[in-house]
């Protein structure tokens, strides 16, 4: 109780994620009667049962027609394949081509993204999911924004701004950096070290606030 005696009333961190893809799936399945399809009855489970419960969600799969098959890469879509993957650290080429159909993205848009990361038939998720960034992104630094964007590891860190730890900065950096390969190591070098200094100084996070408009570190 508040000292004005009213419930604090707390949050789940985990609600607005379960809410949006709830939205999502609820747009894709074009249910009839939302509320029936989101709720149990006494001879059904439906959405919220089938997710506490684990099993599989009525969610209808876009067919050839309800899909685009020119839809480009947006960082809803790619937040929303990260939130499915962020588990596992390899994922099949025939999984990824599978889920990419799944969201109607342009398969020469995947054939580009697989070419740019030398990728065959079975790839680190991480590294996908950065170079998806770098499209969205188009510079380093945009595609470094909107992998803290996606990624943010506090739920406090609010944008513009958006954290996530020193180390996973790092390596999603440094793939990038070397994929690029217009970046010199000394420019790496020296922001990684820059970067690092400001992470130690809270917990070992880096911020969008640290290298957005800072005249100090220079990503690429």
């Amino acid at each position: 109780m508040s000292q004005k005696g009213r419930q604090v009333v707390v949050i789940p961190p985990e609600l607005p994620e379960i809410l949006r893809q709830f939205t999502k799936d609820a747009i894709r399945t074009q249910p009839e009667d939302l509320l029936k399809w989101s709720t149990d009855s006494p001879v059904c489970t439906r959405y919220f049962g089938a997710l506490a419960q684990g099993k599989v969600l009525p969610v209808r799969e876009p067919t050839p027609q309800m899909a685009n098959p020119g839809m480009d890469l947006t960082p809803e879509i790619l937040s929303a394949m990260h939130f499915k993957m962020h588990k596992q650290d390899m994922i099949s080429k025939q999984e990824l081509e599978c889920m990419w159909r799944g969201y109607g993205l342009a398969e020469d848009l995947l054939k580009h993204i697989m070419n740019v990361g030398c990728f065959c038939d079975e790839l680190v998720w991480i590294k996908f999911f950065a170079l998806g960034c770098s499209y969205l992104g188009g510079t380093l630094k945009n595609a470094m924004t909107h992998a803290l964007y996606i990624l943010n590891a506090d739920s406090t860190c609010k944008p513009p701004d958006a954290c996530i730890p020193f180390e996973t900065f790092r390596s999603m950096y440094l793939y990038l950096a070397a994929v690029d390969g217009e970046v010199s190591q000394s420019q790496v070098d020296r922001a990684l070290t820059y970067l690092e200094t400001q992470a130690k100084t809270r917990n070992g996070i880096v911020k969008v606030s640290d290298f957005i408009n800072s005249h100090k570190v220079r990503l690429g």
